[in-house]
């Protein structure tokens, strides 16, 4: 055998080796690795750690949104009105999507969206029936769902409604992010029929505290003390002293 073939051999042979190594290492590095990435021997992760995990990636996951509202300028006594509440998706980074409509007002602070989002509304001195359920989902980037309350007051003054929006977990209720309340102020007018009503509720009331009868006698009184009789003007002595002409 020539020295050439000798050294093409050897090669081979230190080639195969160096393989058989590499591939050796290998082994031995996944098998000390468990399928959770820790090494072989670690306790497996707990199931609140796999829980906390899950839940950092899932708040991770969410885009950004705003809150708008359409609330009336003042309302009346007695009359309804309409609050109308708009969460719209808006992505991530500083680019956002198209601009908002100009007729809502902004709540300052992050909604978060892209899952289920809910909005509450807590009425103070003024009632709030919702029209549509509390839960929608606000999904992808440039999409918004609304929300609406019909309102009525029955009493002049300022009312409040509270909005807070909440973001949830996915098929839960677990809360991801909840936002501060957002107060919404509302002046309330006295209409003349509110007014009517008050002042038969206050003679109700009094009649009912003093007495029917004794409200009667005192008109009476008062209009007896009122109209009294005029007295007789006394004749002139003089007018009477005269002689009366005989015919």
């Amino acid at each position: 055998m020539t020295c050439r073939a000798r050294c093409g051999i050897l090669r081979l042979v230190l080639v195969l080796g160096v393989l058989a190594f590499a591939a050796l290492g290998a082994g031995c590095s996944s098998s000390s690795m468990s399928s959770s990435g820790a090494p072989a021997g670690a306790p497996a992760p707990a199931g609140q750690e796999l829980f906390k995990v899950n839940l950092i990636a899932d708040v991770s996951a969410l885009d950004s949104g705003v809150l708008g509202y359409q609330a009336p300028p003042k309302m009346q006594t007695g009359a309804g009105a309409k609050l109308v509440v708009e969460v719209t998706d808006i992505g991530r980074g500083d680019a956002g999507t198209a601009p908002l409509p100009a007729e809502f007002t902004y709540a300052r602070q992050d909604v978060p969206t892209g899952g289920i989002v809910g909005v509450r509304a807590s009425c103070q001195d003024v009632t709030c029936n919702p029209d549509m359920p509390e839960r929608q989902p606000v999904l992808t980037p440039g999409t918004s769902e609304d929300w609406s309350w019909t309102l009525s007051a029955q009493s002049p003054g300022t009312a409040h409604v509270l909005l807070v929006a909440t973001t949830y977990d996915q098929n839960s209720n677990i809360a991801l992010h909840v936002t501060q309340p957002i107060d919404i102020a509302i002046p309330v007018n006295a209409t003349l029929g509110y007014w009517a009503s008050e002042v038969g509720g206050w003679t109700k009331a009094v009649l009912g505290f003093v007495g029917f009868a004794a409200i009667v006698s005192a008109v009476q009184w008062l209009s007896r003390h009122r109209q009294k009789p005029k007295k007789d003007t006394p004749a002139d002595p003089k007018e009477s002293a005269k002689p009366t002409k005989s015919p």
